[in-house]
């Protein structure tokens, strides 16, 4: 497997990704992923296996050290094969080197295999976000520090 930066050519199978990975509740349309591939200050990285995108996750900075990870989808028949737990590796050491201190991202609450795999990989459950999926559903908002400490 390697992981490197999205081309132009991956967005197609990043959006077919994305639609096979979540819900139509969470998946996003196609005008919205294109906003946050494209958008300034993020970074889009693709897992590869033989020649086949299997994963990406897209992440921005923000300001005054926050980043923020917008979407981590590895297709259904190859999740938990590390592949996600090595895209959000990827993503971090590249929000530090940003300068990003602490990331945040935000998981579906009734869903609980997400949540677990972010606290797995240290982030810590900041609160409940009552709608935020289309008005509809509940998120779980969570923080990691880069390095040591606890989320400011």
């Amino acid at each position: 497997m390697i992981i490197r930066e999205h081309r132009p050519e991956d967005f197609e199978r990043l959006f077919q990704i994305d639609q096979a990975a979540f819900v139509p509740a969470l998946a996003y349309s196609r005008a919205e992923l294109q906003y946050y591939v494209l958008a300034r200050r993020s970074k889009t990285l693709v897992a590869e296996v033989e020649g086949e995108v299997v994963g990406f996750v897209n992440a921005r900075c923000a300001q005054r050290g926050w980043g923020m990870v917008t979407t981590l989808d590895v297709v259904p028949g190859w999740q938990r094969q590390g592949i996600g737990g090595k895209l959000m590796a990827a993503i971090e050491e590249w929000l530090a080197e940003q300068g990003v201190r602490v990331v945040a991202l935000e998981t579906p609450a009734d869903e609980g295999g997400a949540r677990q795999f972010y606290e797995r990989h240290g982030y810590q459950l900041g609160g409940r976000v009552r709608g935020y999926y289309h008005g509809r559903l509940d998120a779980f908002s969570m923080v990691k520090r880069l390095g040591a400490g606890r989320p400011e």
